[in-house]
Parts: C-alpha cells; structure tokens; sequence
C-alpha cells in the first residue's frame, strides 16, 4: 500500500480550493466553511491527516449545509470510505474532530450561518462571502471548544 508521507497542508489556497472544487464538482460557501473547519483543527490538533484524525460533523443533512463535510474531507483527508468521518442531523453546523488523546468542537456561528444563506441567491454576494469566509479569523467564523 502507498502512504502520504507529508503532512495535509494547513493553508487554504487556490491549489486546495482547485482540488475541493474538483472533488465536489462545484465551489460554495459551505463548502468553504469546511476546508476551513478541517484547516483549524488540523493546526489545533497538530495532526498529519488522513489516517490520525477523525471527525464528526452535525449539521442539516442536505445542501447547501452538507456541503461542509466535503470540505472538511478535502483539507483533513478524513473520508467515508475509511470511516474516520460521520454526519449526523443536527442543528447549526458543528464538528468535532479527535486526533491521539486531543479533541476540538468548532461550530461555526450563527450569525456566520446567517450571512453565507441570505447571500445564496445572488452570485456577487456568494463570491464576496466566500472571500470573507477564506480570510476571516477562525474566532470570527467559530466558536471552538476543546
């Protein structure tokens, strides 16, 4: 069997917007907000990824909402075909992510969740949002726990 032996990268930058777009099939907000989450918590945890991170991810099971947990496949290398990420329904958008004996709980605030729906429908607001959401400081976008 073949092993990443580098680390994720822990950046968010044009190359893994590219990658996550092309995993998804189209970029978004949500999205965004996911490889965001799985950048953090890979920083926090100060974990390789793929193979010693896990993740559980509550949110409302349907898109635009659920297209966090692409993101957070994309940045971590956590997937559902290796089991080491879960969705489960819930509401607001929260996950916790587990690596060796450490874990952290980002739920991205609802004033957060508010602005990246109101600007859904019209392009421009969605291509502002997602600047935002790529700049932002993590404790603008999340309240972490852990």
């Amino acid at each position: 069997m073949n092993f990443v032996e580098e680390p994720k990268q822990r950046v968010l930058d044009e190359e893994l917007e590219r990658r996550a777009v092309e995993f998804h099939g189209h970029g978004g907000p949500f999205m965004t907000v996911g490889l965001r989450m799985g950048l953090y918590a890979l920083e926090r945890l100060d974990c390789k990824g793929w193979f010693d991170v896990s993740c559980m991810v509550a949110l409302r099971w349907r898109p635009p909402d659920s297209c966090v947990i692409d993101g957070i496949q994309s940045s971590t290398g956590c997937t559902m075909g290796k089991h080491n990420i879960e969705a489960v329904e819930g509401d607001g958008i929260s996950a916790t992510f587990t690596s060796g004996g450490g874990s952290v709980t980002l739920t991205l605030r609802k004033e957060v969740i508010d602005k990246v729906r109101s600007g859904l429908e019209d392009e421009e607001a969605t291509r502002e949002t997602m600047g935002w959401l790529g700049g932002a400081a993590a404790k603008e976008l999340f309240e972490v726990r852990g």
